[in-house]
C-alpha cells in the first residue's frame, strides 16, 4: 500500500512538472508571437504610405499640438529691426545691381545674438543645434516677440486668417500623406523636404539650389534679345525697368535643409542676374538683403515654416531694398520707414506645403500684419476677381485689403498725388509686398502675368515697370510661361 501511494505521489509530481513545462512553453510560443506581430506590424507600418486613420494620426500627436499651440512671450531683448546699410554693386554690362550684401552670409553657421525666445514649442531655446553640429540661427513666427510690435489696439486692420477648412475641401486638405511621427529632417513626401525646426521646403526648389538646371545658351541668348528690346520699349517711353527677384526659402535658410543638401556657390540666380545685366536692365538681387536681415533680427522668421512663400518681414526687407533702387530714378516716391507700422500677428492661411501633405488645418503658424498708423494709405481703386484655388482658397479681400484671388487689381494714393505711376506684373510673392507698395505711388497697377504688354502698362500711365518673380519661377519667366504660383 505504502509503495503504491508513493508511485501515485512521483506520477502526481511528474505530472505537475510536465505541465509547468507546457504552460511555460505555451508562455514562450505567445510572447515569441506577439513580438513577431509586433515587428510585422512596425514594419507594415514603416513600409507603407498611410496605414492609419486621420482620426488615429490626430490621437498620435495630441501632445505634439498642445505644445506647439503654447503662447510664451519671448524674454529680453527689443526688436531694433537694424537698418541695412543698402549699397549698390557693380556687374559688366548696361545694367544696375542692387545686392543688398553679401550674399553669402545666409549660409554661415552662426548663432543668433544670444536671443532666446518663444520656438515652435513655446520654450526658450535659442541658436539650434543639429546632430552633426551644425548651428543654426533660431528664428519664429508663432508669435510677437518683442511686445513694442503688438500694437494690436492702435488702428483697425484685417488679418489674414483662415486655417478652418470649408466641408468640401476637408478630403483635400486634410488627408494625411504620411504618419505626423515620420515628419521629420530627411523626409520627402509630396513634393515637401522637410528640415529642422519644422522647416518645409519645396523640392522643386532642389535644382536652384544645388545648382543644376541652368539656362542653355539658346535660351539664354533668345531672353538676352527679348529683355534688351523691353528695356528699349521702356526707356523710349520715359519709363524705367526693373526686376525683382524674390530668393528660394532654402536660399535665405540653407542651413535649416537636412544633411546631405549643400547650396552651390554659383546657380541659376546668378546667371539670370547677369542675363538682367547683359540687357541693361536694374536688378534688385536680394539675397544678400535677406542674409542680412538673418542675421540682425534672428528672432524674426521670413518664411512661413509650413510654406514657400515670404511672409509680411521678408516683404518689407525686399520693399526697402526694391524702393531704395527706384527712388535714385524717381525722387518723389515715398517710403515708409519701418517704426510707421502698426504690426499685429495672426495666423496665417499660407500653408501650401502643410496641404500636400495632408495637415493643413493641424499645422498652424502666425505671420505678420503690417498697418500704417497714419492711416494715409490707399484705396482699392479696380480689380478682376480670380477663382479660389489651391492653398490660397481662403485669402478673402475687404474694403481696404488685398487678396490673393485678385488677377488684376490697381491701388489709388490720393495722399502721394506728387509721386510716379508703377505697373507691376508678379508672381505669389509679390503678396508680401504689396502692402508697402501700394503706399509708395500714387498709382500701382498689379497684373498676375510675365507677359510684358505695352498697351497695359501704356493704359496704366506707369512711370515705373517692375518684375517681381520667385527664383524658382525663373526658368517659367524666360520660356514665357504663364504664372502659375
Amino acid at each position: 500500500m505504502k509503495k503504491t501511494l508513493a508511485f501515485l505521489a512521483l506520477i502526481l509530481v511528474f505530472s505537475m512538472l510536465w505541465l509547468a513545462g507546457c504552460d511555460e512553453d505555451k508562455k514562450s510560443k505567445d510572447t515569441t508571437q506577439t513580438e513577431e506581430e509586433t515587428t510585422e506590424e512596425t514594419t507594415e507600418a514603416d513600409t507603407t504610405e498611410l496605414e492609419t486613420t486621420e482620426a488615429e494620426s490626430v490621437e498620435e500627436q495630441t501632445t505634439e499640438e498642445t505644445a506647439k499651440e503654447t503662447d510664451s512671450m519671448a524674454a529680453g531683448t527689443p526688436d531694433t529691426w537694424v537698418d541695412t546699410s543698402w549699397s549698390d554693386g557693380e556687374l559688366s554690362g548696361g545694367g544696375e545691381l542692387y545686392n543688398g550684401g553679401d550674399p553669402s552670409g545666409g549660409n554661415e553657421n552662426t548663432p543668433g545674438n544670444g536671443f532666446t525666445g518663444n520656438g515652435s514649442s513655446g520654450e526658450n531655446i535659442g541658436p539650434v543645434e543639429t546632430p552633426t553640429g551644425k548651428v543654426l540661427i533660431h528664428t519664429y513666427s508663432d508669435r510677437p516677440v518683442a511686445r513694442d510690435e503688438d500694437n494690436s489696439t492702435t488702428v483697425p486692420y484685417l488679418p489674414m486668417i483662415s486655417s478652418t477648412v470649408l466641408p468640401s475641401m476637408n478630403e483635400m486638405y486634410n488627408v494625411p500623406r504620411l504618419l505626423m511621427k515620420d515628419i521629420k529632417p530627411g523626409m520627402v513626401c509630396e513634393n515637401v523636404i522637410i528640415g529642422y525646426d519644422d522647416y518645409m521646403f519645396y523640392e522643386d526648389t532642389l535644382n536652384d539650389f544645388i545648382g543644376s538646371g541652368f539656362l542653355t545658351d539658346t535660351v539664354y541668348n533668345r531672353a538676352v534679345k527679348t529683355l534688351i528690346e523691353r528695356n528699349n520699349w521702356a526707356e523710349s517711353h520715359g519709363k524705367k525697368f526693373y526686376f525683382v527677384i524674390a530668393p528660394n526659402k532654402n536660399t535665405v535658410y540653407p542651413d535649416y535643409m537636412p544633411e546631405g543638401y549643400t547650396m552651390a556657390s554659383y546657380r541659376r540666380y546668378d546667371q539670370f542676374v547677369e542675363m538682367l545685366q547683359s540687357a541693361g536692365i536694374t536688378a534688385v538681387d536680394l539675397r544678400g538683403t535677406m542674409a542680412a536681415a538673418v542675421r540682425e533680427v534672428p528672432e524674426r522668421n521670413l518664411y512661413y515654416k509650413y510654406d514657400t512663400h515670404w511672409n509680411n518681414h521678408a516683404g518689407y526687407f525686399a520693399y526697402r531694398a526694391a524702393m531704395d533702387m527706384i527712388r535714385a530714378d524717381f525722387p518723389n516716391v515715398v517710403i515708409h520707414d519701418k517704426s510707421e507700422y502698426q504690426i499685429n500677428y495672426c495666423e496665417t492661411y499660407m500653408k501650401d506645403m502643410a496641404y500636400y501633405l495632408g495637415y493643413y488645418s493641424r499645422l498652424k503658424d502666425y505671420g505678420p500684419v503690417y498697418t500704417l498708423k497714419s492711416g494715409r494709405t490707399a484705396q482699392l481703386a479696380n480689380y478682376t476677381p480670380k477663382s479660389a484655388w489651391g492653398q490660397f482658397a481662403f485669402a478673402y479681400e475687404g474694403p481696404d485689403g488685398y487678396s490673393d484671388r485678385l488677377y488684376y487689381f490697381q491701388y489709388l494714393n490720393n495722399y502721394n498725388q506728387s509721386a510716379p505711376n508703377a505697373y507691376i506684373m508678379r508672381d505669389s510673392y509679390s503678396i508680401a509686398m504689396v502692402p508697402f507698395l501700394k503706399d509708395s505711388f500714387y498709382k500701382s497697377t498689379y497684373n498676375w502675368t510675365f507677359s510684358f504688354s505695352e498697351s497695359e502698362i501704356l493704359k496704366a500711365d506707369a512711370d515705373v515697370i517692375m518684375v517681381i518673380v520667385a527664383e524658382r519661377n525663373l526658368r517659367s519667366y524666360v520660356n514665357g510661361e504663364a504664372v502659375a504660383n
